[in-house]
């Protein structure tokens, strides 16, 4: 909510070569789905403010689950864990080598733009929703720590953060899982996630930590391991099935009034079920053709965590400017494309030019912390592998 992301945007490298690069395009490109569906989603709540000082009627986004960008990001990082990280389950150290490569590549850019939030706060609080918490709520944001954040809300200063704090939870977990051979590993970590996310359910625990790490929306994380199972087991499918995933799939993406409250039809049932179907779909389907749509998607799904991270640091501003120069003179929903087209060409900049040398660094000196002391050991496969 990275998640997040996504749950957050990653890049999809190493491991099995042979079997990534068949799905690789297609995630990506799935990666950039749900981000700019979280953008979409926010850039329409943008305009409700605008709609008063436009003298127009808001756009009515109620039918739509734009948020449902966050639902794909969570699945598809209980994929990419354990499709990248599968020959790692039963060796020594791979707790802490998974670890300390998802510290690297999730941790810079969120901590960078946390900071910067922090320091626009200082300067011009009048642009904050939600005023900054005290001193523990600050340092329990950059240490993935649910806090609570206003009335009623457990957020990091970063709002968005909230996804990452979900992702860390399944990173250590998921880490505790490689201790054993990756049959026993997944049965154990799907018995402390299920377990989690019943105590959740029949307990509703009132501590704030406990409250958010057992919500069952954690099974979604689960969804992608199991899908990342059925892809490394060989099985695939050839367009029409697939489509025909992708299609049942899209009604995530729609609110049925009848069962879309929490009393009827938990998160993780409405939203998690059709984004399996999603991931599923991408990755046992055929690969997508070339072409220069495809080539885009791909690029801004390389780019989908500093997206998902950023993208409220422009179209904050972009409404004040378009409320002072624009008003009434142009509809919402081009203010929604705008912001759209705006935040993207914004994230391949960040991703290119601060994302990925911020990262590279990290991960440098994360490589040489998880290293083997034996001269010459062999990197594990999946060693480079970065997802979110």
């Amino acid at each position: 909510m990275d998640s997040h992301q996504n749950a957050p945007g990653s890049r999809i490298a190493g491991g099995d070569a042979g079997k990534s690069s068949r799905v690789i395009s297609n995630l990506q490109v799935l990666r950039a789905l749900a981000a700019s569906s979280v953008v979409v989603a926010h850039a329409m709540h943008e305009t409700a403010s605008l709609s008063d000082a436009a003298g127009r009627v808001p756009i009515d986004g109620a039918t739509w689950n734009l948020g449902f960008g966050v639902d794909i990001f969570f699945v598809l990082s209980g994929f990419i864990m354990t499709h990248t990280a599968a020959a790692e389950f039963g060796k020594g150290g791979a707790p802490l080598r998974f670890f300390l490569r998802r510290c690297a590549r999730v941790v810079p850019l969120y901590w960078l733009l946390t900071s910067v939030l922090l320091l626009g706060a200082a300067i011009a609080p009048s642009l904050l929703n939600v005023p900054i918490g005290d001193a523990s709520h600050v340092l329990a944001s950059y240490f993935f720590i649910p806090s609570g954040r206003g009335i009623d809300e457990i957020r990091p200063v970063l709002a968005l953060g909230w996804t990452l704090n979900y992702e860390m939870l399944f990173y250590v977990f998921f880490g505790l899982a490689l201790i054993l051979p990756i049959r026993l590993g997944i049965f154990w970590l799907s018995v402390l996630m299920v377990s989690l996310a019943l105590i959740g359910n029949v307990v509703s625990p009132q501590q704030v930590q406990l409250a958010f790490w057992t919500s069952p929306i954690i099974l979604e994380f689960l969804f992608g391991v199991y899908v990342a199972l059925i892809f490394r087991s060989g099985l695939r499918i050839g367009i029409w099935p697939a489509l025909g995933m992708m299609a049942i799939g899209l009604l995530g993406f729609v609110r049925f009034s009848a069962i879309w409250e929490d009393d009827v039809l938990p998160q993780f049932l409405r939203s998690g079920l059709p984004a399996a179907l999603f991931v599923l779909a991408a990755a046992i389907g055929p690969a997508l053709p070339s072409g220069r749509i495809v080539v885009w998607g791909i690029a801004l799904g390389d780019a989908s965590y500093s997206l998902y991270l950023s993208h409220p640091f422009i179209l904050r501003p972009l409404r004040a400017i378009w409320e002072k120069f624009v008003g009434d003179q142009l509809p919402l929903g081009l203010f929604v494309a705008c912001g759209a087209i705006t935040t993207a060409i914004f994230a391949l900049a960040l991703c290119r030019f601060v994302e990925k040398p911020l990262t590279a660094f990290v991960q440098g000196f994360t490589r040489r912390l998880g290293r083997p002391k034996a001269a010459g050991a062999a990197r594990a496969p999946g060693a480079d592998t970065e997802s979110a």
